[in-house]
């Protein structure tokens, strides 16, 4: 092997060192939306908001430079780090309209199927591998050529290994005076608001002061002695013990979550009919307007209200549920049937370990899950698998056993981005809609297209229910509104709302009634909605989840749950329920006395 050559510490590198934080500070600015570029020399205001976002980038730099003993590939990587990490950014904001947050790292303990399902959102495969061999060799020829630093060996380079270390271990934990120099309230960060707060601080320092926010990943946050207070003062009443049903009477159970569908014909200008056959089965079923607590994505958030019935506002700080809330057992919509009777199967075209539903389906009870290795050879519209394969499945898993079964198909269709789709351009809806670039028609286009491929596949799996002799209910509601973010910027919506409040549609259809209903909810409200259809006595959680819902205002277009809901919820996840009630008996039969 070649003999490492060394450079001294002498001017040029000195100077190099020294010029590195204005350089960055510069980049940064240059980078991040919420730092002004160019950067103002007339206040220094812009310039300490920078040095802010620069100081943890100066400690990976630090690292670098110790771990490889080379200036200039130590910034080689420091950028290519905030080149990935602002490019992120740039795309979640683009779709989802959220900045990049501490959770979202959690997605690199599955980076295998992670990066399988969100290299669409970026150029074509050629382009990626392109980037990547050309970033490979550029760091290898810099390893092997540029000289390496004398003075960082031994004693020194472990000094300065050992200062990183405990700069960044004192940074992330916010010792002091980390937490003086980062000052929430004068940086006027506000956790509830990520958006906001990430364009007053910039990225950096917003996710530095979420993960302080957040820190530990303790879980859902409740104030369980608050939450027994408020549930008492509620007067809760228990619903009245009822024989348990033949399981032979109950009807069997589909569930479909539907990826991004919304009533396009919402949008002001839009009169195309993309769901005739949906918007045709809800004059005959019960259907509404359903609010759920996201937007644009982080399906599982809607997915796990509908299974728990409980309302994630209940839980501070828990933004991806199937992570944070980790229990053996949850209590909910499939444990209840799976009491009832019922045999009980989850299907979802993509990697079981994704969103950790692998972990999560088994703790809410569910029999078995087929996942995403069982459709390797099925069907794609689009990128991803078609609702066409997953009807086909969850046809093939339904028979006509003495047991009724729950089946819950999570369709993967409908997901964005929806720009260069591979999709059939003849077969396009024709659209004229004014007021709307012509490269964005295109993208709403794409989307139309989509969601008349569902359409058509829920009339089939609605026509195979109509069919079938043993009772059956069929509920099909969507996760959250698609990521049409620059399409809505320029329509606006018929409601006057925006599109973070609009909500999605649900349909319940049952093959041994007609009568149509039409009532709008939130989704953790969904799993009571089902088992009062299927003829399932209420549960001492979902009777008085139906008793503080009636509390709320009808007219209320939002999610938010009361406090009388927020309560119960979490005495409910905490498995205090069952005491608060005896102890709320013992005291009303005192008080009767």
């Amino acid at each position: 092997m070649p003999q490492t050559r060394a450079v001294r510490l002498d001017g040029p590198v000195k100077w190099a060192l020294f010029l590195a934080p204005v350089a960055y500070v510069l980049f940064l600015s240059w980078l991040d939306p919420a730092l002004p570029w160019p950067v103002p020399l007339s206040t220094l205001q812009p310039w300490a908001l920078a040095l802010l976002n620069v100081v943890p980038v100066l400690i990976v730099n630090a690292a670098f430079l110790v771990i490889t003993r080379r200036l200039v590939l130590s910034h080689w990587l420091t950028v290519l780090l905030l080149g990935g990490l602002y490019f992120v950014n740039h795309v979640k904001m683009q779709e989802l309209a959220t900045p990049l947050l501490p959770d979202d790292f959690r997605f690199l303990k599955t980076i295998g199927v992670s990066y399988s399902f969100f290299a669409h959102y970026l150029t074509n495969a050629r382009l990626q591998v392109l980037f990547a061999a050309l970033t490979l060799a550029i760091t290898l020829l810099l390893f092997r050529r540029e000289p390496a630093i004398r003075v960082l060996q031994g004693r020194p380079r472990w000094a300065i290994a050992l200062g990183a270390v405990v700069l960044a271990m004192s940074l992330m934990q916010g010792s002091a005076p980390w937490r003086l120099i980062y000052n929430a309230g004068r940086l006027q960060f506000e956790p509830w608001a990520p958006r906001d707060s990430a364009a007053r601080t910039g990225i950096i320092t917003n996710m530095l002061l979420f993960y302080w926010e957040l820190r530990g990943d303790k879980g859902p946050g409740a104030n369980l002695e608050h939450a027994r207070r408020v549930f008492h003062d509620h007067n809760p009443m228990m619903p009245l013990p009822l024989a348990a049903p033949d399981p032979s009477e109950l009807p069997d159970i589909i569930i479909v979550q539907s990826e991004s569908l919304f009533d396009p014909s919402r949008l002001a200008g839009v009169a195309y009919d993309a769901m005739p056959h949906l918007r045709a089965a809800m004059k005959r079923g019960w259907s509404g307007d359903l609010y759920v607590p996201t937007f644009g994505g982080g399906t599982i958030r809607t997915e796990f209200e509908v299974l728990t019935g409980l309302p994630l506002a209940a839980f501070s700080g828990v933004r991806y549920p199937y992570l944070q809330m980790t229990r053996s057992e949850f209590p909910g919509l499939v444990r209840e049937l799976g009491a009832n009777g019922y045999r009980t199967l989850a299907i979802h075209p993509n990697g079981g370990a994704f969103w950790n539903r692998n972990d999560a389906f088994r703790a809410f009870g569910f029999d078995r899950f087929i996942d995403g290795d069982s459709f390797a050879d099925a069907d794609r519209h689009g990128w991803y698998v078609s609702d066409a394969a997953l009807v086909d499945r969850i046809i093939a898993e339904i028979d006509q056993g003495e047991s009724p079964q729950m089946v819950m198909g999570i369709s993967i269709q409908n997901h964005g981005p929806y720009q260069d789709v591979p999709l059939p351009k003849e077969a396009m809806p024709e659209l004229a809609v004014a007021g709307l670039d012509a490269g964005l028609r295109e993208t709403l286009q794409t989307y139309l297209k989509m969601t008349q491929a569902t359409d058509a596949q829920m009339k089939r799996l609605m026509d195979f229910v109509e069919a079938r002799e043993r009772p059956t209910l069929l509920l099909i509601y969507s996760d959250h509104m698609p990521t049409l973010n620059r399409v809505f910027a320029q329509l606006p919506f018929q409601d006057g709302r925006n599109a973070e409040e609009q909500p999605v549609p649900w349909l319940l259809i049952d093959n041994r009634s007609r009568d149509s209903l039409s009532h709008d909810f939130p989704s953790w409200f969904l799993p009571a909605v089902v088992l009062e259809k299927a003829g399932i006595p209420d549960s001492q959680y979902f009777g008085l989840l139906k008793q503080f819902r009636r509390e709320q205002d009808p007219h209320c277009k939002c999610g938010a749950p009361s406090e009388a809901a927020i309560a119960l919820a979490q005495l409910q996840y905490f498995d205090q329920l069952e005491g608060e009630l005896s102890v709320y008996e013992q005291s009303f039969s005192q008080a009767v006395e």
